[in-house]
């Protein structure tokens, strides 16, 4: 059952589910006198002040499979669509194998609908290995041709820990957390299964080297998306910024 209430993830088309919907209004409400209006967003900073650490490189080496195996992105809008379809010539004429750019030239990006990006061996298209590394094609293009990733990239798949959703309030800028997850396009499986969510699962995983996902690591959900917050928020990214790290500043003297 979809509602048809004005909420729903930002740069995605896949729709929030009722009982999404019903639990973003019971968090909203239960938290109205923490959340900061800035403009048109609502700022969920203690979400965004929840601690994280982005080892991504370091996630297989703990990990059984990474956040970008078994499965696809969430679909893209319109806008994406049409980047994506005029840069994919040359994404794929990237790729090390021949045979391969071969193959998705002639299969396209798309799996039926377009904005929903094909899978193959149960992964999104775009996981692929580099140099003995795995992770995103389109990331690793964008790179490698100084171009600049956040455009061209699924929304999505840049927006982790961080989640941005529309609500009949305005936009609630938050971060994926215990109080949060049940309204998440993330859900709860990172902060249940990857220490990068979960400071306090790394503190008793004593059979891990120290510098993998290293506790001293763990910074503010918002600073690791700090390039992709900016671009999104532009005039109100400043502001926002502020009343975060004054937040940070309170905490410290409460804490002192």
């Amino acid at each position: 059952m979809r509602s048809e209430r004005n909420y729903s993830f930002i740069g995605t088309t896949d729709p929030m589910t009722s009982s999404e919907v019903y639990h973003c209004e019971k968090y909203l409400k239960r938290n109205k006198r923490e959340l900061v209006q800035a403009g048109k967003y609502l700022i969920d900073t203690a979400a965004l002040l929840s601690l994280f650490h982005l080892d991504c490189w370091n996630c297989r080496r703990v990990h059984r499979e990474t956040c970008c195996e078994g499965g696809q992105p969430y679909a893209v809008e319109s806008r994406q669509v049409f980047i994506l379809e005029r840069e994919f010539p040359a994404i794929s004429a990237h790729l090390t194998d021949r045979q391969k750019t071969k193959k998705w030239l002639d299969q396209g990006v798309w799996d039926k609908t377009p904005g929903t990006i094909r899978m193959e061996h149960g992964n999104c298209m775009f996981y692929q290995e580099r140099d003995g590394r795995y992770g995103c094609a389109i990331h690793a293009y964008a790179e490698q041709m100084e171009q600049d990733v956040l455009p061209l990239k699924p929304f999505s798949c840049q927006l982790y820990p961080l989640d941005l959703i529309q609500t009949d309030l305005g936009i609630l800028l938050t971060a994926v957390t215990n109080e949060t997850s049940s309204f998440s396009r993330w859900g709860t499986d990172y902060l249940e299964q990857f220490y990068c969510a979960s400071l306090d699962r790394r503190k008793v995983a004593t059979h891990l080297d120290a510098h993998l996902f290293a506790v001293d690591g763990y910074r503010p959900a918002y600073e690791w998306n700090l390039p992709l917050f900016r671009y999104l928020l532009g005039d109100e990214a400043k502001r926002i910024e502020s009343i975060l790290q004054e937040k940070i500043e309170q905490s410290a003297t409460t804490i002192g």
